[in-house]
């Protein structure tokens, strides 16, 4: 039988209620750790879903292809929009509601991945270091000669995927500015699980702005091929199994937001946690071989991408509760990457550690594709930094977290 418990028996208001507080934002691990121990499973009003914190139990639902999809996801966001205002945002909802590598299921999942895949494959990823230790050494020498304390997020984090992304989608270095922005003001809607208007319409604005950009992008590759990945996609749209052009915009808008973004917060955790504890910094100093399992512990220990969410596609049954069609589950990556059921001392960050199998990067099909490539942009930043600027040491005072809750990483890191 499907009974469980129901949305009313699953509610834990005091509970509920700091998911929307302000420590979610600077310090969220004390309330994971409340909710795996006191409600695991979670009924949230201020979210409209269902929230899963322990390890086993968040893999097992990103693995759920039968009960749970990835399309039709951004619904529940539009769905507290009063109507003469949700009218407003029509081409931002009729964005979310389109399918792309990350928003789809089998078998548009399959064959959009596949094209994809074929672009993001190991010995591609492999040859963008050069340009990446080179992109990186110069905006390291650049901050480091301008200023004696500079912020890391500003002169490093950000600017480097951002260049990254640019480039690999055959976009002029000059215009890498417009992909920050364009990346900030879609996240801001999308990644605040709020339903603000004056957020939509912006992220609508500039949604719109980027699709005409690479719409021209799109209409010059198709005449004039390049080496980057959009005339990549275009060649494997010919053969009649790739993707469509408005599929194709969709992923220019996923490499953009996810890829930069993730990636950003990666780096600024990585770097802030390194300089929290001398020991290891040093110790990564002394052993690059621990540089990797630096970025790996990072990505455990702040995870870039703290939530993720499906939509409930059949009435089901998930542990003690009954989950209806049309509900929305948030998979809680940052509060399984602390679970100590999962990892032994779980909230001490150590690059020591050799148990690897956080879900920074998801699990199941959806396991993120870019992931060699943060990495690979992880692991140079961190070379980088203990190579050119050994004694690097974060100045007090100077960190601020971003205030999104779906993701989690400084937006400002002050070094000196």
């Amino acid at each position: 039988m499907l009974v469980g418990m129901d949305r009313t028996a699953c509610a834990r208001p005091e509970l509920d209620a700091l998911l929307t507080g302000r420590d979610i934002m600077t310090d969220p691990y004390p309330i994971y750790a409340r909710l795996r121990d006191e409600a695991p499973l979670l009924w949230s009003d201020a979210w409209n879903s269902w929230i899963v914190s322990r390890y086993d139990d968040v893999v097992d639902s990103l693995r759920d292809r039968d009960s749970l999809s990835n399309e039709r996801r951004q619904e529940v966001q539009f769905a507290a929009m009063p109507q003469p205002e949700s009218a407003q945002v029509g081409p931002l909802r009729h964005y979310f509601a389109q399918k792309d590598i990350i928003g789809s299921d089998p078998p548009d999942h399959t064959r959009m991945r596949s094209t994809v895949q074929r672009v993001f494959t190991p010995r591609s990823i492999e040859a963008l270091e050069g340009r990446i230790q080179s992109l990186v050494r110069a905006r390291i020498t650049e901050a480091i000669g301008s200023a004696k304390s500079w912020d890391f997020v500003g002169e490093v984090a950000h600017p480097v995927p951002v260049i990254v992304i640019a480039e690999l989608l055959g976009a002029p270095p000059q215009d890498r500015n417009l992909f920050r922005r364009w990346s900030a003001a879609i996240l801001g809607f999308q990644g605040s699980g709020r339903t603000e208007l004056d957020r939509a319409l912006v992220a609508q604005s500039n949604l719109l702005e980027m699709f005409d950009y690479m719409s021209s992008i799109i209409r010059d590759r198709k005449r004039r091929p390049a080496n980057d990945l959009i005339s990549a996609l275009l060649e494997a749209e010919t053969d009649g199994h790739g993707i469509s052009r408005d599929e194709l915009l969709a992923t220019c808008n996923t490499l953009l937001t996810a890829g930069h973004e993730t990636t950003t917060n990666l780096l600024g955790n990585v770097i802030h946690q390194l300089l929290s504890d001398r020991e290891q910094w040093e110790l990564v100093r002394a052993e690059p071989s621990f540089t990797a399992a630096a970025v790996e512990e990072a990505l455990r220990f702040d995870a870039p991408k703290q939530r993720n969410f499906r939509r409930v596609k059949q009435t089901h049954r998930f542990r003690d509760a009954q989950l209806g069609e049309g509900d929305m589950v948030f998979q809680l990556i940052g509060s399984a990457n602390r679970d100590p059921r999962h990892f032994h001392d779980a909230d001490h960050f150590n690059i020591r550690r050799t148990q690897r199998d956080h879900v920074a990067f998801g699990s199941g099909i959806h396991f993120c594709l870019g992931a060699p490539l943060a990495r690979l942009e992880a692991r140079v930043v961190v070379e980088a930094l203990v190579g050119m600027v050994p004694n690097l040491e974060a100045v007090t005072g100077g960190l601020r977290w971003q205030e999104r809750p779906q993701f989690r990483g400084p937006g400002a890191l002050w070094v000196q």
